[in-house]
């Protein structure tokens, strides 16, 4: 608390008047956080609402990754403090991940309500999706050895997609790849 007063130029007794305890202060820190991802996300999810559900989903997980790479210490403080929480307070910010992964599943409903995506879990490739956008953040430190950003979210991307659109669990031909209007984009 000492060190934190100091970095805000304030008194310990002025920042225990606005936080009684240290816990408050991750709470409000890491709140705010997730409350700006989700407005994020929603925000993007809005706007791709007119693409179609494969080119949808890709934006939005480009934006997805995007904050997490603008974010990445971000994403490693949730992930380390949220712990520290009392648990009322640790299930108000799983809401909010609650709700990022909403927009996600609803995103891969309406490409199975097209005929574009064929999968019996979209709640779970939806929690791949957000999985693979925090190991940008938790795991830079041996991910940019091998990729650069844009690789990363090319290639994730693309396992993402592949196992959107693949009906009865075959992988397509090199034909059928070739005249997808979706594989031909991957």
């Amino acid at each position: 608390m000492r060190e934190l007063a100091k970095a805000c130029d304030m008194s310990i007794g002025n920042l225990y008047h606005y936080f009684g305890a240290k816990e408050q202060i991750l709470y409000s820190i890491i709140n705010d956080a997730t409350l700006r991802q989700v407005e994020y996300v929603q925000h993007f999810a809005e706007e791709i609402a007119i693409l179609d559900p494969v080119n949808g989903l890709r934006e939005l997980i480009r934006k997805f990754f995007e904050w997490h790479d603008a974010n990445q210490n971000v994403t490693l403080f949730i992930y380390q403090e949220t712990r520290a929480l009392p648990q009322k307070a640790q299930e108000q910010i799983f809401e909010s991940e609650n709700r990022i992964h909403a927009i996600f599943e609803e995103a891969i409903k309406r490409g199975l309500a097209s005929g574009d995506f064929h999968v019996s879990e979209p709640g779970l490739i939806a929690n791949n999706i957000m999985v693979i956008g925090h190991a940008w953040a938790l795991r830079r430190w041996s991910l940019q050895k091998r990729w650069t950003f844009e690789a990363f979210i090319k290639g994730e991307t693309e396992a993402i997609m592949r196992t959107l659109q693949i009906e009865g669990g075959n992988l397509p031909t090199k034909k059928e790849a070739k005249t997808s209007r979706h594989y031909s984009k991957i």
